[in-house]
């Protein structure tokens, strides 16, 4: 069951605010410290890929799913981060996460549709669709078919290959490689209040797309780190609502959680309350180091993941999130036509779209170092810790 939300705001949360609101009274835009520049080989080196593929995707908890995804008595196929993966709730409620793969021949045993994002399936064991063997949603093997014919082998030796994993914050984390446990709640380093506080653990799926872009996955990461382009590249579809790059920061170690104004913001006089209240005065978005971004709406939130197939791909993951008492069938149609166009025109059309277009000039040599200004240097942060974590001088907390 979701956690009661907290009626007191994080002390990061709200001197957040305060900030929030001196940008409110003064109209002056929070910047960075200096421009700076990128080299275009960030987005397109095969050596650079494989060593945040290493350091980053390999090392660091990354979110898997949004706790509604999966129920307890289920079981949750996940293979964005190039291994298969499934996810279970056994009947203790706690999320775990291990190989998807039979011990026996390899088999994986939890299967998504072809074309289609995983869904969890109800279930109360695993069972390999090659041998039947079977295993506890624990992953402790529980059935060999004529097991009397493996002699010689040990069965406590073939429990399933479990990885480490926590929850925390409405969020599954999951690191691809075999280790010690780590702490969701420590990792994120005090934003998991943040999370709480916004309620993000008592939303549930309504939909969620799956989709590979011929775009560098730091690019789709770029685009939600500055409002700067809001202007322009939004004109038509979201601008209307939001004012001209103001945006308020706070770090937490490697993660970012950020206040985007909305026009609205300049003209209301008391600070808000509630997150329903901040949400019509601001977007808070949520970084989730290095892969993961929350973006929360007026009436709901995006949970995105950006994942790298390859040096010039991105897999994007969309998970809309909506408030439980209004999931019901006389709700549909206003989700349906917020999701076209929140995901479709301005995800799609616009901000993806923009990220392969650069790509395909980073591909041609056309332009070999980008130029920040100080309304992006949360991009060149970002970036800073990309580095810092392929060199080893920045590691997770937790």
């Amino acid at each position: 069951m979701p956690a009661a939300a907290p009626t007191t705001l994080p002390d990061t949360l709200a001197d957040l605010l305060r900030r929030f609101d001196r940008t409110r009274a003064t109209g002056a835009r929070e910047l960075g410290g200096a421009a700076g520049t990128l080299p275009a080989w960030r987005y397109t080196d095969a050596d650079h890929w494989a060593r945040e593929q290493a350091a980053l995707f390999g090392q660091w908890p990354i979110v898997a799913a949004h706790a509604s995804e999966l129920p307890t008595g289920s079981a949750l196929p996940f293979d964005a981060l190039g291994v298969p993966i499934v996810l279970t709730r056994a009947a203790d409620g706690r999320a775990r996460a291990f190989l998807n793969a039979c011990r026996h021949r390899g088999m994986a045993l939890v299967a998504a549709p072809a074309g289609e994002p995983a869904q969890a399936k109800p279930c109360r064991s695993l069972v390999c669709p090659y041998h039947a063997w079977t295993y506890e949603l624990d992953g402790r093997l529980r059935h060999r078919l004529h097991a009397d014919t493996f002699e010689g082998i040990d069965p406590a030796g073939l429990n399933l290959v479990e990885l480490p994993c926590d929850e925390a914050g409405g969020l599954v984390f999951v690191r691809r490689t075999p280790g010690p446990a780590f702490s969701a709640t420590a990792f994120l380093q005090g934003l998991a209040g943040h999370l709480q506080w916004l309620e993000l653990d008592r939303l549930t799926l309504f939909r969620k797309v799956d989709r590979v872009y011929v775009a560098n996955w730091k690019l789709t990461a770029d685009a939600f780190l500055e409002g700067y382009h809001i202007r322009v590249l939004h004109r038509d579809t979201i601008y209307p609502f939001f004012a001209d790059a103001y945006a308020v920061n706070v770090h937490a170690g490697p993660h970012q959680d950020s206040l985007v104004a909305r026009r609205a913001a300049f003209e209301a006089s008391e600070p808000p309350a509630d997150r329903d209240a901040l949400c019509r005065l601001a977007t808070p978005t949520q970084l989730l180091f290095p892969n993961t971004f929350v973006i929360w709406h007026p009436d709901y939130a995006s949970l995105i993941g950006m994942f790298s197939p390859s040096p010039g791909e991105v897999r994007w993951v969309h998970t809309m999130l909506i408030p439980p008492e209004r999931s019901g069938a006389d709700w549909t149609p206003h989700w349906e036509k917020t999701f076209a166009l929140i995901e479709q025109t301005v995800f799609q059309q616009e901000d993806v779209a923009t990220a392969v277009a650069i790509q395909r000039g980073m591909a041609s040599g056309a332009c070999s170092t980008i130029h920040l200004g100080r309304l992006e240097h949360e991009v060149l942060r970002f970036h800073g810790n990309v580095d810092a974590a392929i060199e080893g001088t920045l590691r997770p907390a937790g």
